[in-house]
C-alpha cells in the first residue's frame, strides 16, 4: 500500500472510538491518521511563499564554501581540511561530520547529534530572535472527546504565543518506510500544535498554516499543514468528519517507495535550496500568514 497519498490512506475501521488512539504522538501510526482524517499529499516549492523582497541576507558561513560530502565526512578527525575557514564554518562542518560518522556506526543511534546540527542552523538563521521564540522539547496535546493525546517536539518555533514551525529530528536507523520515516509522528505533532493554537486564538478564523521540518541525519523534508477551525471544533464530539491536509516537499515518488523524499545538506546545490526554503518559511510567518480568514 502506498502511504503518501490520499488514495493510499483509505477510510479504515481500525479505530472505532477516540479511546483507541495512542497516548502519545510519538506512537502514532497510519490507523491513527486515518481515524483523524489526516492526509499527506505532495506539494511544491511555491507553498513556502517568496523570498523577502529586500535583499535577503543570511550568514553565508552556512554555505560551507560549497564543499561536498566527502570532505565533510572527514572534517571531525582532520582540522587541516578546514584550515583558513572562519569559526562558524568550522563549527558547522564538525557538526555535520559528527552526524555522518554516527550514521556509519553500528552503535549510538540517539538523535542528539542531529539535534545539535539543527540547533546550530536555527540559531544562525535567527529563529531564536524576536519576534520568534525557539523552544526545545515543548509539550502540547490535543483532545478528541474524552481522549487526551500528548506530544513533544524536538524544536518548536513560536510567534505571538502561537506555534508556527516545528522540527523533528531522526537517526536514519530509527525510522522506516512503515511510518513514512516519521511522518505519522509529525502529523500528530502538527495537530497538537494547531490544537493548542486553536485554544489561544481569540478571534474567529478559518485556517491555520503551520510548517514542519523533518531532519534525518542531514536529509531535510519540509511540510505545510492546513488545519481548519471547523476541523478542530469538531473534536469535542469525537472523530472529525472534515480533513486535515499536510503537503510535503520534496515529493514522494511511487517509483522509489523506499527512498526518503529529501534535500541533503551535504550536497552543495541542495544545501542552498534548504536555506532558501527556511528563509521563505520565516518570511511567510513574519507576514502574519499563520492564521487566515
Amino acid at each position: 500500500m502506498s502511504y503518501h497519498t490520499r488514495s493510499g490512506q483509505e477510510p479504515s475501521a481500525d479505530l472505532r472510538s477516540p479511546s483507541g488512539l495512542v497516548n502519545r504522538t510519538s506512537e502514532f501510526r497510519w490507523k491513527d491518521l486515518r481515524a483523524l482524517n489526516i492526509y499527506y499529499e505532495n506539494g511544491d516549492i511555491k507553498m513556502f511563499g517568496e523570498l523577502p523582497t529586500f535583499s535577503y541576507n543570511y550568514n553565508k558561513s552556512l554555505d560551507l564554501r560549497n564543499v561536498n560530502k566527502d570532505l565533510l565526512l572527514n572534517v571531525f578527525d582532520n582540522d587541516a581540511l578546514t584550515r583558513g575557514w572562519n569559526d562558524e564554518e568550522r563549527a558547522l562542518a564538525r557538526y555535520i561530520s559528527n552526524v555522518l560518522a554516527k550514521e556509519r556506526a553500528d552503535a549510538g543511534r540517539r538523535e542528539k547529534v542531529t539535534d545539535s546540527f539543527v540547533n546550530f542552523l536555527l540559531v544562525t538563521l535567527r529563529f531564536n530572535v524576536y519576534p520568534f521564540s525557539l523552544e526545545l522539547k515543548a509539550d502540547c496535546h490535543f483532545k478528541v472527546h474524552n481522549k487526551i493525546v500528548t506530544s513533544e517536539t524536538d524544536f518548536s518555533i513560536w510567534k505571538d504565543k502561537l506555534y508556527v514551525i516545528i522540527d523533528e529530528d531522526k537517526h536514519i536507523h530509527n525510522v522506516s518506510s512503515n511510518t513514512g520515516w516519521g511522518e505519522c509522528q509529525i502529523a500528530g505533532e502538527l495537530l497538537a500544535s494547531a490544537y493548542v493554537n486553536h485554544r489561544e486564538i481569540q478571534e474567529r478564523y478559518k485556517v491555520q498554516n503551520l510548517f514542519a521540518i523533518r531532519v534525518i541525519g542531514t536529509r531535510f523534508t519540509f511540510y505545510r499543514a492546513e488545519i481548519k477551525s471547523d476541523y478542530l471544533n469538531s473534536f469535542s464530539e469525537g472523530f472529525p468528519a472534515n480533513e486535515m491536509s499536510i503537503y510535503r516537499y520534496p515529493a514522494f515518488s511511487d517509483q522509489y517507495p523506499n527512498r526518503i523524499p529529501c534535500l541533503d545538506y551535504t550536497d552543495p546545490g541542495q544545501r542552498r535550496q534548504i536555506l532558501e526554503i527556511m528563509i521563505k518559511i520565516k518570511n511567510f510567518v513574519i507576514q502574519n500568514k499563520t492564521v487566515s480568514g
